[in-house]
């Protein structure tokens, strides 16, 4: 299923060897993380100053979050910088200690971390399970690249997955952090399909994961009360489903062109925490239908672009590990954007490079700089040609 770097003549090479460092199509993905990192932090100051305006717990510093978003911006960029110049054979080397890792301090919070709403997910001023997140990509990278999910590899690739999926799963259901959970199981069948898991096995592991986790929200009540609340908001209008019709309304203000950059009422009072989980109802409310399917594009950009610098690799763990940060990024603006729109029940999800809040941010522009690493070698590779 992997697709070898198809070999190219003295022409091709040619053409491509002035692109830099990245290549073409790695300096066109750089181009667009910039501009969604660019956008997040408009739109962090936006959807933020009336709440940090406010004396307490900002001081009445309406600059506050932005600020805080510029800071981890900049960290965030110089680490994504970095993290393009490791070699991919490094990255093989110490992805599954750093997964361990991972594991640990998610550990670590589940039993000793602050809870933000019902969730014990942060630590240290952080919140591990995003950057779990990128080290689980590469560890999954690192096991796919020795073979194809087969009955030959089954000690080898499919029971070291399955065990490092279920243990990252467990802490996160232990933390409360369904929504995360989720879309690691997503991104578990994802890797498993490009990883070369046949249908006949996919499908119906997806469709028990997904009976299993129906059961399991219908045994917990605060589950229940928001899959309720989104499907009959207007019966839970004091609670969770006030926050679902709130969002509605948002976008709905936005109409084709927006309200101006600023203009949006909404994040004054009633959306809930404007300026993480739902920074895309601002954006669509001042931005209009244009702006909002523009987020749209870029982030179809974003996934496009790494999959085609995975398509050029010619290492199996360079494809991998471009797919993997390509789907999993996506998939998780995806999901926020789902939960905007009221597609899905809330889960509590990150808009990726966009929402406030320094986990987030400095996690995405790690795992773009492990796409670069890969653009980066592939580049390396046709100037040996």
């Amino acid at each position: 299923m992997v697709s070898t770097a198809q070999s190219r003549g003295s022409t091709a090479a040619s053409q491509e060897q002035p692109a830099g460092n990245y290549g073409r199509t790695g300096r066109l993905f750089l181009l667009v993380v910039y501009g969604l990192v660019v956008l997040g932090i408009v739109f962090v100051f936006s959807s933020s100053f009336p709440r940090a305006g406010r004396p307490l717990p900002y001081h009445g510093d309406p600059y506050w979050f932005f600020k805080t978003q510029l800071k981890y911006a900049g960290i965030g960029l110089v680490a994504m910088i970095i993290i393009s110049l490791v070699p991919l054979r490094w990255i093989e080397r110490f992805s599954r200690p750093a997964f361990l890792v991972g594991l640990i301090l998610m550990a670590a919070a589940a039993i000793w971390g602050k809870s933000v709403g019902d969730a014990r997910c942060w630590i240290w001023g952080m919140q591990p399970s995003e950057f779990a997140k990128i080290a689980y990509v590469a560890a999954v990278a690192t096991m796919l690249a020795r073979g194809p999910l087969n009955r030959e590899n089954v000690y080898r690739v499919i029971l070291p997955m399955a065990v490092g999926t279920a243990v990252m799963v467990g802490l996160l259901v232990k933390q409360h952090d369904q929504g995360m959970a989720m879309l690691m199981l997503l991104l578990a069948l994802a890797l498993a399909f490009i990883g070369g898991l046949r249908l006949r096995y996919l499908v119906p592991l997806g469709l028990g994961l997904l009976s299993a986790g129906v059961l399991y929200s219908l045994s917990k009540p605060y589950i229940a009360t928001r899959v309720n609340a989104w499907l009959n908001p207007e019966e839970y209008i004091r609670g969770a489903g006030n926050h679902i019709l709130h969002m509605l309304v948002a976008i709905a203000r936005g109409g084709p062109f927006g309200m101006g950059l600023g203009m949006s009422p909404d994040k004054w009072k009633g959306l809930p925490v404007p300026h993480t989980d739902s920074i895309y109802c601002v954006i669509a409310g001042e931005l209009g239908l244009w702006g909002a399917v523009g987020l749209l594009v870029l982030i179809v950009m974003f996934a496009v672009l790494a999959f085609k610098i995975a398509r050029r690799s010619n290492s199996r763990l360079g494809y991998f590990l471009a797919a993997g940060i390509g789907i999993s990024l996506s998939l998780q603006a995806l999901v926020n954007i789902a939960v905007a729109t009221a597609v899905i029940p809330p889960t509590g999800l990150t808009l990726p490079f966009i929402s406030a809040g320094g986990s987030s941010l400095v996690s995405s522009l790690i795992s773009a700089g492990l796409v670069l690493a890969v653009a980066r070698h592939n580049q390396k590779q046709v100037g040996r040609r």
